[in-house]
């Protein structure tokens, strides 16, 4: 009988295994960057061509390898971290499962150079695609440098799934800053085509934060310290007044090692509640020390996720020291401490009653309603609200909160794309009102219009943007004073990327040295916008949503964005002019019926239904 079970070609299983840790060139660096700090080196250089399609090469000073090791580390599993089982649960270096070197060069060239420090020769070993080239002693200097070129150039099909170069670069941007955070006591440099991203000699903690986003943090970061029998937490956290509008600067380290955590990211958000707009983002640089044998960090490929025994113990500490943080800081109410180091004697359930968690009384809640609702004194007090109390203290008044509507109220029906045909609107005097300084009220020919003014105007600048084009782009209103936006090399990366579509919009930007942008001229339509929060907006959509290098798509995307985040307010009052071109323009619109996210701009109340609703109560 035909065999039908074989094993794999090691070229193909090493190609398998690539697969899974080498997704794109930030998953090299992140490698290589890592092996590097494992070595003991005090200074490691990043040097990427192409976004690191060309070229990754790391350069470090550390312990250097010798030519069996030079040779070994390229094989599947071959680690020197690992020597028995009872190891998996001790482990503090970075790498340890001696897949990333065998996977990077099943799918790269790769050139190291290596040399121990008391040997006179260094080893030279040239690998493509798990093929040695070349293998011998060379004259180098003490550490290891290794070139990856031409990453899956023998899986064309992985190379064509790889994004535009600026998404590329974010991703090895974010790998960079991944690995340089935590080790503020090692010195990096990166440099992408020539260009000198980041110089960061050895520093603190903190000064290393300032290194890496910027002076602007300096003077709101808030100290995190704080030691108990299970874990150790450190680092900072901003302070609510610096808090931005855009999700970036969040990071856990667990032992030095990067992870994500949607449930400890949930601890920080509460901490901060009241503290923080609703659109606005804690910013925190989170560190925890903790016994190895305490977490798994072997359930991911990538090592990004990781697995605590004690994942309530660790929120409800974390929430407590973020709250003890602030209360120091003046920006929220103090909370008892926590123990210190000496009380031996307390455990860490006791820790976890002490922590301010929300407790709700349930009980209380449901009696104060009760209680509101008893001095309720009719049903016209309901609507119209005592007025003579209202005129004496602004404060006692409680806006009306409608009831559900009855099956016989008045219909209104939602509104679809093109339900008003051209002869359905009038743009004659009619009624034009506004309501609430949040909705238009107009008259047409089959009855009440009510437009939100807000989502009009939405749709209104979304559709004015789409029609941008190199051939058509739009006017551009220029500042009397150039403003220069300072930006963080992953937002400079982001603007990078969006800059010729910005330009067809109507912006005047000029490229600077050093992350720098000037900035001429804005949008002729978004005159009297404020040029840096809206950019700071833009910058934040484009990197939650814009992973995507499809240019329609990326163009719909900016242009979603800049209208939403430059039409008017609700609470904007508006003349009757101002009501008329909006309910004109909206009108004019391909789509009038949607804002750009989906949501109904305006309302009909039918004519004949209102007929209906008063001839049937007569």
């Amino acid at each position: 009988m035909e065999q039908v079970i074989r094993l794999l070609p090691d070229n193909i299983a090493n190609q398998i295994a690539a697969g899974e840790v080498v997704q794109r060139p930030a998953s090299v660096v992140k490698e290589l960057l890592e092996n590097a700090i494992d070595a003991g080196a005090t200074r490691i250089d990043l040097v990427i061509k192409d976004a690191g399609k060309a070229l990754v090469q790391v350069i470090d000073n550390g312990s250097g390898m010798s030519a069996h090791d030079a040779r070994m580390c390229f094989e599947r599993h071959a680690t020197s971290k690992i020597r028995q089982t009872e190891d998996l649960f001790n482990i503090r270096t970075m790498g340890f499962r001696g897949e990333a070197m065998a996977s990077i060069a099943a799918v790269a060239q790769v050139h190291m150079q290596t040399r121990l420090e008391q040997a006179e020769l260094g080893t030279e070993v040239v690998i493509e695609g798990n093929e040695i080239r070349r293998q011998g002693p060379i004259m180098t200097a003490k550490g290891t440098m290794i070139s990856v070129k031409n990453l899956f150039f023998n899986v064309p099909a992985r190379r064509n799934f790889l994004k535009s170069n600026p998404v590329e670069t974010r991703h090895v941007l974010n790998e960079f800053i991944r690995v340089a955070l935590p080790h503020p006591e090692i010195g990096f440099t990166f440099e992408h085509n020539g260009h000198q991203v980041y110089d960061l000699p050895p520093a603190s903690l903190q000064g290393r934060i300032l290194q890496l986003f910027g002076k602007d943090l300096d003077g709101h970061l808030i100290d995190l310290n704080e030691s108990t029998p299970y874990v150790a937490i450190g680092g900072y956290v901003g302070s609510p007044d610096a808090a931005k509008h855009k999700k970036g600067e969040q990071y856990f380290f667990v032992n030095r090692r990067y992870i994500r955590s949607p449930y400890l990211h949930h601890a920080i958000s509460t901490a901060f509640d009241g503290l923080l707009p609703t659109d606005s983002q804690p910013y925190y640089f989170v560190f925890f020390d903790i016994e190895p044998g305490h977490i798994d960090i072997n359930i991911h490929p990538t090592k990004t996720e990781i697995k605590f025994d004690d994942e309530r113990t660790v929120y409800a500490l974390l929430h407590s020291v973020i709250r003890k943080s602030l209360g120091e800081y003046h920006r929220s109410p103090v909370v008892p401490p926590l123990p210190e180091e000496n009380e031996a004697d307390v455990t860490i359930r006791e820790l976890i009653r002490r922590s301010p968690l929300p407790r709700p009384d349930l009980d209380v809640t449901l009696r104060q309603v009760r209680e509101k609702n008893s001095h309720s004194s009719s049903p016209w007090d309901d609507f119209f609200g005592n007025s003579t109390q209202s005129v004496g203290n602004a404060q006692a008044y409680a806006p009306y909160e409608p009831k559900p509507i009855e099956p016989h109220a008045l219909p209104i029906q939602p509104p679809k794309p093109h339900l008003l045909q051209d002869d359905e609107f009038d743009q004659g005097p009619g009624l034009l009102a506004q309501i609430e300084s949040r909705y238009i009220l107009h008259q047409g020919s089959r009855g009440l219009l009510l437009i939100d003014q807000q989502a009009a105007h939405q749709r209104i600048l979304f559709e004015h943007f789409l029609h941008a084009s190199p051939k058509h782009p739009l006017a551009s209103q220029q500042l009397l004073f150039p403003m220069t936006l300072n930006l963080s090399p992953m937002d400079f990366s982001f603007l990078k990327e969006i800059e010729h579509d910005l330009r067809f919009m109507g912006f005047d930007l000029k490229d600077c040295d050093g992350n720098m942008y000037q900035l001429h001229g804005l949008p002729a339509i978004l005159k009297g916008s404020k040029a840096e929060q809206l950019f700071e907006s833009i910058l934040k959509d484009i990197q939650q949503e814009g992973e995507s290098d499809a240019k329609n798509k990326l163009f719909t995307l900016l242009a979603r964005s800049i209208s939403m985040r430059s039409a008017i307010q609700p609470g904007k009052r508006l003349t009757r002019e101002e009501m008329r071109n909006i309910t004109e323009q909206l009108f004019a619109c391909q789509e009038p019926g949607y804002s750009p996210t989906g949501r109904p701009t305006y309302f009909l109340i039918d004519l004949k239904a209102v007929d209906r609703h008063f001839q049937s109560n007569a």
